[in-house]
């Protein structure tokens, strides 16, 4: 790259902006900022970590690699379970997925949740370009998770949630975490478009963590068309449409919607993890061969975990369900007779 580039890229990079405008819940910016041609990170515009506890429910806490006033000021419990979030394309830390995903968990009890905010490198419309930064996102991320470590975090207690690109992002975080090995990633229909040809540093898969879920919801679209982790979760087949995601339903419910009938499917991933963290034993799944053998009853009954936050470590394959069409999306199987033969135990 011509160092007159290199120039223009960091002056673009150094801007307030770029403009940028919210449009139905997604980030759309006037031109990229592409830290693979500007290497500098700003730790407040454009990676910066916030962090929300049961003593900050509403307005979170920032932390910076290295600065350890801020670190001790914060309600960080080093003798709780962290979870750190990466949103996804088009979004930041205040997009309603993150939301949902940071209320479920303080509802549930005490975490750490830890919201990644990155804007200004995955906006929309510039996929490529955010495609590409996720591998700057994902390490970045695993050197704040380090500086944790090495701060008194118990690694082990680490749980890395990743939606879409962020689910390309956990697992470049993951691979690059020099304190140890994650223990769990969770990948929620991580993003599909141009990850299925890049190289295995790149992306998300089973190397990444001790026990890597994946939550399939879109696949082929915008989301990944295989498995990719230890036990991969293809809810009503893991394609779209999911039920309640046809056009006609989404804008019955929300005739203003722009993104939603594009996305509906792909969002179906996140919302059924939020559920879960609150219902941890609603989304039972029985291992299967394929969506055929599950629809004909022809799966194991006696291989089944739960989707979502309970689910079991040593799980090992691809699991199917169905679910609803709106929430609440688990299915109460004890009152759905074609279920009982697969879920019986429950």
């Amino acid at each position: 790259m011509a160092v007159s580039d290199f120039l223009l890229y960091c002056f673009i990079s150094a801007l307030p902006g770029p403009p940028g405008v919210s449009v139905d819940n997604a980030y759309v910016q006037l031109i990229p900022i592409n830290k693979h041609k500007c290497p500098k990170i700003d730790p407040v515009r454009d990676i910066s970590f916030q962090l929300y506890t049961r003593h900050n429910p509403l307005h979170h806490q920032r932390l910076i690699i290295g600065d350890d006033e801020a670190l001790q000021k914060s309600n960080f419990n080093f003798s709780q379970p962290t979870v750190i979030f990466f949103h996804a394309f088009f979004e930041n830390s205040m997009s309603l997925t993150a939301t949902i995903i940071r209320t479920a968990y303080l509802q549930r009890g005490d975490h750490n949740i830890i919201l990644l905010n990155a804007p200004r490198l995955e906006a929309g419309p510039w996929y490529l370009t955010a495609a590409r930064n996720t591998e700057v996102v994902g390490r970045y991320t695993a050197m704040f998770i380090d500086y944790l470590v090495s701060r008194g975090m118990y690694l082990p207690s680490l749980h890395l949630v990743g939606l879409s690109l962020g689910a390309q992002m956990a697992g470049v975080c993951g691979q690059n975490v020099r304190s140890g090995r994650v223990t769990r990633i969770t990948g929620l229909d991580p993003a599909g478009p141009l990850f299925k040809k890049w190289p295995k540093n790149l992306k998300l898969d089973a190397g990444d963590a001790e026990f890597v879920d994946v939550i399939h919801t879109d696949a082929g679209i915008f989301g990944y068309p295989t498995q990719i982790g230890h036990v991969d979760f293809w809810p009503n087949r893991g394609i779209s449409p999911q039920p309640g995601c046809t056009i006609p339903e989404v804008k019955r419910r929300n005739p203003d919607a722009i993104i939603e009938p594009l996305f509906c499917s792909h969002w179906r991933s996140y919302q059924f993890y939020a559920e879960s963290v609150l219902n941890p034993y609603g989304f039972l799944s029985v291992a299967c061969n394929s969506w055929e053998d599950y629809t004909q009853q022809k799966c194991d009954p006696n291989q089944v975990t739960n989707m979502g936050f309970a689910v079991d470590y040593n799980a090992r394959g691809n699991y199917y369900l169905r679910t609803n069409r709106e929430s609440p999306f688990s299915i109460d199987t004890s009152a759905r007779p074609e279920y009982s033969s697969y879920f019986n135990k429950r």
